[in-house]
C-alpha cells in the first residue's frame, strides 16, 4: 500500500500547487506561472542530487529524456494556462482521463499488463469526470462531454492528460533506466533551468514577476518538490496506469480547494463525481 499512500500525496500537492497558483499568481501569464514551482524548487534538486547519487544508467534514459523534456515543458505551460482562464473544479478533474490514454501507451512502451479490476477502476474514475459535469444533462446525456468544449480551460486540460499520459510513461522509462529520485531530479533541473533561459531570453517572461514574491514562490518550490518525490517514489512500485490513475484523485482536492477558496458554483455533481473517482481508486488500490 506504500505506492497507495505515496499517490495520494502526489494527488494532494499537485492539487495544493494549482490552488496557491491560482490564488496568488493568476494575474501573470501562463508561461511565469510555469516557471515559478519549479524555479524556487531548483535549490532543492540541486541539493538533494548528491545524496541521491549518480545510479547506473540505462540506454533508454537520455534518448528518453530528449523526448520527454519537451513534452513536459509544454504540458506544464498548457496546465498553468487551463487553472488561470477556468473554475479549479472543472479543470483539475479532467486529469481523470490520463490513465485512459496511459492504459495505451504503458502497455506500447512498457509492457504492462493490467488487470481486469485494475480496468474497472480506471473506468469508475473516468466516469467520475463525466459526473462533474452532470448539470450539463439539461443539454442531452452528451452533456457533459460538450461542456468539456465550452469551457475553455477543461478542454484544454484534456489536452493536457493526453500529453501527461505519454510523459508518465516515458518517466517511468528513465526511472526503469536510472532510479526514482535520480530521474525526477534530472528532468526538473533541467525543467527549471532551459524553461526559465528560453522564457526570460524571448520575452515571454519578467524576472521581477517571477521572483515579485519570495514566500509563496518558496513554498510553491517546497509543493512541487514534494510532489515530483511522491510521485516517481510511486511509480517506481506499481504500473504506470494504476500510479497515474490514483494521482489522478487530484480531482477530489481541486474541488474542495474551488469550493473553499474560490466559492465555485455546481459542487453537488463536482463532489458526486470526485467520490466515483474515489471508488476507483479504492478498487485498484485493494484489488488491482
Amino acid at each position: 500500500m506504500t505506492w497507495f499512500i505515496l499517490s495520494i500525496g502526489a494527488a494532494f500537492f499537485m492539487a495544493s500547487n494549482a490552488a496557491l497558483m491560482k490564488r496568488f499568481f493568476s494575474d501573470l501569464s501562463p508561461w511565469e506561472m510555469s516557471i515559478i514551482p519549479y524555479f524556487y524548487a531548483l535549490p532543492l534538486m540541486v541539493l538533494a542530487l548528491p545524496v541521491i547519487g549518480i545510479p547506473p544508467i540505462g540506454p533508454r534514459f537520455l534518448s528518453t529524456l530528449a523526448w520527454v523534456l519537451p513534452l513536459l515543458m509544454i504540458s506544464i505551460i498548457l496546465h498553468y494556462r487551463a487553472i488561470r482562464m477556468s473554475p479549479l473544479s472543472l479543470t483539475l478533474p479532467f486529469l481523470s482521463f490520463t490513465p485512459v490514454f496511459v492504459l495505451f501507451t504503458g502497455g506500447l512502451i512498457l509492457d504492462e499488463t493490467l488487470t481486469t479490476q485494475g480496468i474497472v477502476g480506471m473506468l469508475l474514475v473516468v466516469l467520475g469526470g463525466y459526473v462533474l459535469n452532470l448539470d450539463a444533462t439539461r443539454y442531452g446525456y452528451l452533456g457533459p462531454i460538450k461542456a468539456i468544449w465550452k469551457e475553455p480551460g477543461s478542454a484544454l486540460m484534456l489536452v493536457v492528460a493526453f500529453i501527461y499520459g505519454l510523459t508518465s510513461v516515458g518517466g517511468k522509462v528513465m526511472i526503469l533506466d536510472s532510479s526514482p529520485l535520480f530521474a525526477a531530479v534530472t528532468i526538473f533541473i533541467l525543467y527549471g533551468l532551459i524553461l526559465t533561459a528560453i522564457l526570460l531570453l524571448t520575452g515571454k517572461a519578467s524576472f521581477k514577476n517571477i521572483t515579485r514574491n519570495h514566500q509563496l514562490g518558496a513554498l510553491a518550490g517546497l509543493i512541487v518538490f514534494a510532489e515530483m518525490v511522491c510521485h516517481n517514489m510511486a511509480m517506481s512500485l506499481v504500473a504506470a496506469a494504476y500510479m497515474i490513475t490514483i494521482k489522478r484523485t487530484t480531482g477530489v482536492f481541486s474541488v474542495l480547494y474551488g469550493w473553499f477558496l474560490f466559492h465555485e458554483t455546481g459542487i453537488r455533481y463536482r463532489l458526486l463525481g470526485t467520490a466515483i473517482m474515489t471508488v476507483g481508486a479504492a478498487v485498484i488500490a485493494l484489488w488491482g
